[in-house]
């Protein structure tokens, strides 16, 4: 006797679900400059993913003494060699290209675009 089981999703797989779900509705638009959308999704309580640009970046969360505003870096950017920066705050982001030379502080690192959360 040969005993079918149709239909069924193991624990994984509902978990997977479940997961893509919550990360579907963890999900802010951003409005920039130039008609940029950024994309911006919360992945765990230290990382970010920023989509735009038809590429998806991961950013880990800086400590810093501002705690109104939160950073988020990466060393991988949009040209080999510089990272990303983004600092957000409630309703307003930036993003901003990461130098790595510890002379240059981070007010001053170069504005890619300015944002606001869209509503």
């Amino acid at each position: 006797m040969n005993l079918v089981i149709s239909g069924c999703q193991s624990a994984s797989d509902h978990r997977g679900l479940l997961k893509q779900t919550v990360l579907k509705n963890n999900i802010q638009q951003y409005q920039c400059d130039e008609r940029v959308v950024i994309h911006r999704q919360k992945l765990d309580e230290d990382t970010i993913r920023l989509g735009f640009a038809h590429r998806f970046f991961e950013l880990t969360q800086l400590s810093v003494p501002d705690k109104s505003q939160n950073f988020y870096r990466t060393e991988q950017g949009l040209v080999q060699g510089k990272g990303l920066l983004w600092i957000e705050n409630e309703q307003q982001a930036t993003l901003k290209t990461m130098l790595f030379d510890p002379a240059i502080h981070l007010e001053d690192y170069p504005v890619i675009y300015q944002c606001q959360l869209k509503s």
